[in-house]
């Protein structure tokens, strides 16, 4: 018990003693999660629109409804939230019809 007492202070003491020795000072540095509209090689992608009709279309009609985006939508959010209905479809379809071993 004794030996145990002590690796917990020590471990409080050496955690002290190491974060007191690195100062850390604000010298200006972005963060990776800044974004300004003039950075044209941000790492993060711009946030997608969400479409109601693509994912409904996607959701109710399944593959059908994807090939259907692709055919009367130009829009790459459009296709975009048809893939995301039909995957919603999938999941769904596969937690009903699923047997359970």
């Amino acid at each position: 018990m004794k030996k145990f007492i002590l690796i917990i202070i020590g471990c409080f003491t050496l955690s002290t003693v190491v974060y007191a020795s690195f100062p850390v000072s604000d010298n200006g540095v972005k963060t990776e999660l800044s974004i300004s509209n003039d950075d044209i090689n941000s790492p993060i992608a711009p946030p997608a629109e969400l479409h109601f009709g693509g994912l409904l279309l996607g959701l109710l009609l399944g593959l059908i409804g994807v090939g259907l985006a692709y055919i009367f939508s130009d829009n790459p959010d459009f296709r975009r939230n048809a893939w995301y209905g039909f995957g919603i479809w999938l999941i769904i379809w596969l937690l009903l019809f699923m047997p359970v071993a």
